[in-house]
């Protein structure tokens, strides 16, 4: 393909092909381009993902679901806002498995897109009383990734646990928890509890497949 592509350049142009189109003004399009991957090895079809998603995402503007490549597929929506809705309502799951969710704006090939993140709601169990606070619950939210902190910072307790939504890298393995100490006395462990978790990993601990397809 390439070699053809060379040698058409080789070609002499006619007055009318060197003419270039102008292309700047008023072409492109207004609308938001979600790209999504779907971590299955099943081939996802488009109008299934479209009736799936629509009554979840209850938009304001339409959307449109196109194909990428390799179980990437790009979702072309109205209102900007719409868009970032989706973004934020992450992880979004699909017959159970992992769907991973980004901004794209055409400046690179779709096959070269990475998805090595999604957000997550994490509970923390196992603090002590004087442990369930705003400050320390974003602290250990901090080891894990990148934290995004509520208006809402009531959404973060949770009776006798404390959420945080963190950024997570899903090329490594989900933390079950961590280590913790409050005073030269005092030492616990905090439990994970993933909120709206998809098909995991028993072996490996990876988001992005289930046991039967897991190399261990």
């Amino acid at each position: 393909m390439d070699d053809l592509t060379n040698r058409w350049r080789s070609l002499s142009l006619t007055e009318e092909e060197e003419a270039k189109v102008d292309l700047t003004k008023e072409k492109k399009k207004t609308s938001v381009v979600l790209a999504t991957e779907f971590f299955t090895r099943r081939i996802v079809n488009v109008e299934a993902v479209a009736k799936t998603f629509r009554p979840l995402w209850r938009t304001r503007g339409n959307f449109e679901v196109s194909e990428g490549k390799d179980n990437i597929l790009l979702i072309d929506f109205e209102m900007d806002a719409d868009a970032e809705k989706v973004v934020q309502g992450q992880p979004w799951r699909f017959d159970r498995h992992l769907v991973v969710v980004q901004r794209y704006d055409g400046s690179i090939q779709v096959q070269d897109l990475a998805f090595k993140s999604t957000t997550f709601w994490i509970q923390i169990h196992n603090l002590p009383f004087q442990l369930l606070t705003v400050e320390a619950v974003l602290s250990i939210g901090e080891t894990i990734g990148v934290v995004s902190r509520p208006k809402d910072l009531g959404e973060m307790k949770g009776g006798n646990f404390m959420r945080v939504r963190v950024e997570v890298d899903i090329t490594k393995p989900l933390c079950k928890g961590r280590k913790i100490s409050w005073d030269d006395s005092g030492e616990g462990w905090a439990a994970f509890m993933y909120e709206r978790l998809p098909n995991i990993c028993y072996w490996c601990g990876l988001v992005l497949h289930d046991d039967k397809d897991c190399i261990l």
